[in-house]
């Protein structure tokens, strides 16, 4: 597998569960790119507003104090451009349709191997 070249973008992981932000970190810091961590949708919809840099988002479906959704709705209000890609071990026709909703960009299902996240944040990025 071709770890992937990130380098000048900055992503956001919004993960609730410390070993899946961990694994996202880990997994994507071999590519270059910063990464910020937020531990709930409160702290992600902040951290977006605050750095204008980020260049794409993972955001978990479900997390305390705001989930991904509600969170990608809010952040919506003041950057309509960054890609929003919804990470969730609930896949359900309703989870697709919240993402839609949300105006999310792509959805994953849990779990996620490395491959595939390279895959759709490529995708999103434009980059290889």
């Amino acid at each position: 597998m071709k770890i992937p070249d990130f380098t000048g973008s900055t992503i956001l992981i919004a993960e609730d569960l410390l070993p899946n932000a961990e694994y996202l970190q880990i997994t994507l810091m071999k590519t270059g790119a910063v990464i910020l961590i937020a531990g709930n949708g409160e702290e992600a919809a902040a951290l977006c507003r605050e750095h204008p840099e980020i260049s794409l988002v993972l955001m978990d479906a479900m997390m305390p104090k705001m989930n991904g959704f509600d969170a990608a709705r809010q952040m919506r209000e003041f950057n309509t451009t960054v890609p929003v890609i919804v990470l969730t071990a609930y896949v359900s026709t309703a989870a697709i349709r919240e993402t839609v909703d949300a105006k999310c960009n792509d959805f994953l299902a849990k779990p996620i191997g490395p491959e595939e996240l390279f895959v759709v944040i490529t995708k999103w990025l434009g980059k290889a």
